[in-house]
């Protein structure tokens, strides 16, 4: 590779990689996840997590008091600016730890470019809790390089500690957690050694646990984000990989799987300090890899996408360094023909739940309602209440997937009955994976039924009131 020598060059290309890659997703459709408007939103309003909002999922930036609502993020528009903000941060972190591991900035820039290329492919357009574990994934893993270059409590502890917020978010850290545990353990040999990673790790998970005892929901806390999830959610939720998932994902996962294997094979003593960062570089894909254990989803593929990456320049870099121009530019030409078609039939100004329907929606809503009036979705947008300033019936909330209405059911029909919505706004042909959402509410249903009549319609939806 031909070198940039000089530095603002450099700085000068990696802004522009920034801003190439903002302009993509401007031009892209964007799909921000109801969850983050309307549990942040019911939180703000007094409603309590697990008890109240029943989700399975670690608080992060959606059960705290300081949450995505209070910072303001209520509108899909000031969703774009996050989306933007977390492509800036991560895009400066890649550079970081790419610039430690190659020391050289071209190389730096080169995992920028790549992640450019592929990271609106892997659902990129879509902003989700996993748009942001790269955030703290990333810096853990400079912070462990750094431990293990100056072996320094102080820089283990701050791996342990951005681990430890990443686990705020989502608990399927854990098995990261454990095999950076291990990693420190065997190249330290002695168990005291870890100490720090765990102080680190611990100081946010223990800070969440309090504030989870002091608002009195531990007991559901531990059944939705532990039993909820080994139980039910495991039998009816989980979305295992297809093929086409598994053929559309390998030009950088399974490129990337296979590249280890191979440097692993030649680089068999752990101790080698080439051998010993690429292991550290797996333990981080494949403990990032855990993230689609539950639903195979190319947004759960974020948290592996820059580790995957750079595995593949780390292979190129150490082991093809005479034929590493020709198979970067072969590579990077051919993801461009391959992600073409993707760019093409992506390209829009569409928002997902935000559209001309749910816009006309909450407008019909709100000519038969207040601010803070109770109403009930039933089987339609289920962040109408944000959409709407109105509150669930008897401040009980749940997505409407099956396998929490199987396990709800009952206590949102209570909530029903004991504080009778004014409204409720009924999509009979709601479906998630195939599967109808109201059929699996058939008391709800039926109660409705019973009570409601139909005032108006928007394309299909009912809205009723009561008789």
């Amino acid at each position: 590779m031909k070198k940039l020598n000089n530095k603002h060059i450099v700085v000068g290309f990696l802004f522009l990689i920034i801003v190439l890659h903002i302009l993509v997703l401007s031009r892209l459709i964007f799909f921000p996840y109801p969850e983050l408007f309307i549990y942040p939103y019911l939180t703000a309003n007094g409603l309590l997590p697990y008890e109240q909002i029943l989700d399975q999922h670690f608080p992060g930036l959606m059960f705290f008091p300081i949450n995505l609502y209070s910072l303001d993020m209520r509108t899909p528009e000031i969703a774009r600016f996050w989306q933007y903000g977390i492509i800036l941060f991560t895009h400066l972190f890649i550079y970081v730890v790419a610039k430690k591991l190659f020391k050289s900035r071209n190389w730096a820039l080169l995992v920028n470019l790549l992640f450019l290329l592929w990271q609106p492919f892997f659902e990129g357009y879509v902003l989700w809790i996993d748009s942001l574990i790269s955030l703290f994934l990333l810096p853990s893993f400079y912070f462990l390089l750094e431990w293990r270059d100056k072996k320094q409590a102080s820089k283990l502890f701050l791996s342990g500690l951005f681990l430890g917020i990443a686990l705020l978010f989502k608990q399927v850290v854990l098995p990261l957690v454990f095999l950076v545990g291990l990693f420190v353990w065997y190249d330290s040999k002695k168990f005291k050694k870890i100490l720090p990673l765990f102080f680190g790790f611990a100081l946010p998970t223990v800070l969440m646990l309090i504030h989870i005892y002091s608002i009195g929901v531990w007991k559901d806390f531990i059944y939705w984000t532990v039993t909820f999830n080994l139980t039910t959610f495991s039998r009816m939720g989980r979305k295992i990989p297809d093929m086409v998932g598994l053929i559309k994902s390998s030009p950088v996962f399974l490129l990337a799987g296979i590249a280890w294997i191979v440097v692993l094979l030649k680089t068999r003593k752990f101790k080698n300090k080439l051998g010993n960062t690429h292991w550290l570089l797996g333990i981080f894909f494949v403990g990032s890899l855990v993230f689609t254990y539950a639903r195979f989803d190319f947004i759960h593929l974020q948290p592996a996408l820059p580790f995957a990456i750079l595995i593949l320049v780390f292979t190129i870099r150490n082991f093809f360094k005479k034929g590493a121009s020709v198979i970067i530019s072969i590579y990077v030409l051919a993801s461009i023909v391959v992600l073409f078609s993707f760019y093409k039939n992506h390209v829009g100004n569409r928002v997902l739940f935000f559209g001309e329907f749910e816009s006309r929606l909450a407008d019909k809503v709100q000519q038969h309602v207040g601010k803070g009036d109770i109403i009930f979705a039933l089987g339609t947008t289920p962040h109408l209440y944000q959409l709407t300033n109105t509150l669930p019936p008897g401040n009980v909330f749940v997505f409407q997937f099956p396998w929490f209405m199987i396990e709800a059911e009952e206590r949102v029909l209570t909530g029903i009955i004991n504080d009778p919505p004014k409204l409720v706004v009924r999509d009979r042909g709601a479906n998630t994976s195939g599967l109808n959402l109201v059929s699996y509410m058939p008391n709800i249903n039926q109660y409705v039924e019973d009570n409601y009549v139909v005032v108006d319609r928007v394309d299909g939806v009912e809205i009723m009131a009561m008789e």
